[in-house]
């Protein structure tokens, strides 16, 4: 039996965005099922006290994310008033259910990221998803329909729901079974649980 992990991951998380390569290999390193679960208080309708609320924490986070996507080599833009004035997520989350269905979770989330933490777009802005869809070779007028979709807000609510019965606190969190996985710098220790389930792929495969 294939092995299902789930990966909870907010657009509004810059470590999600830090993340996400390493995050994106699992798969193909492991003979497992990942399920990418969307999680995100705000999005789903729920009031929350945001983990960077503090200004002492806000700054710290500036000053680590920059030093980690120096070290990775990867683009950074925040927004200067990040995070008392975030982008809101509501819309991005809805696409990822979407586009989960439609088999192209993994690109929708990399374009995603890198639109929202390597360039700094609002994906609230008038066009952004027009070319997100044109960019996923996908019809913006059938996804724009289908994000707005009771269903989909509903599932929006679900995946939220669900992260909160697993106890998911926060993002980037891999979940293996019953065991939690949070942080950048926890991504190793999920490999070396599921290297103990002997599920990594051959190198040959």
């Amino acid at each position: 039996m294939i092995q299902t992990i789930e990966i909870f991951y907010s657009f509004q998380c810059p470590y999600c965005y830090l993340a996400i390569d390493r995050l994106s290999q699992i798969e193909n390193k492991y003979d497992v099922k990942v399920l990418w679960q969307p999680f995100s208080a705000k999005a789903a309708g729920h009031s929350h006290q945001s983990v960077n609320s503090s200004p002492e924490r806000a700054s710290y986070i500036r000053e680590d994310v920059v030093r980690i996507a120096k070290k990775q080599n990867m683009p950074l833009v925040m927004k200067s008033d990040w995070p008392e004035n975030e982008f809101d997520p509501e819309k991005s989350i809805r696409g990822a259910v979407v586009a989960a269905d439609l088999g192209i979770i993994l690109e929708y989330n990399i374009k995603m990221f890198d639109r929202w933490w390597g360039e700094c777009e609002n994906p609230n802005d008038q066009g952004f998803f027009i070319q997100l869809s044109d960019e996923l070779d996908i019809d913006p007028n059938e996804f724009a329909g289908r994000i707005s979709t009771h269903d989909t807000r509903e599932r929006v609510r679900g995946f939220y729901k669900r992260g909160r019965k697993l106890q998911v606190f926060d993002v980037p969190m891999i979940v293996i079974g019953e065991e939690r996985f949070y942080g950048l710098d926890r991504i190793e220790a999920a490999e070396e649980r599921l290297d103990s389930l002997g599920v990594r792929k051959p190198s040959w495969a």
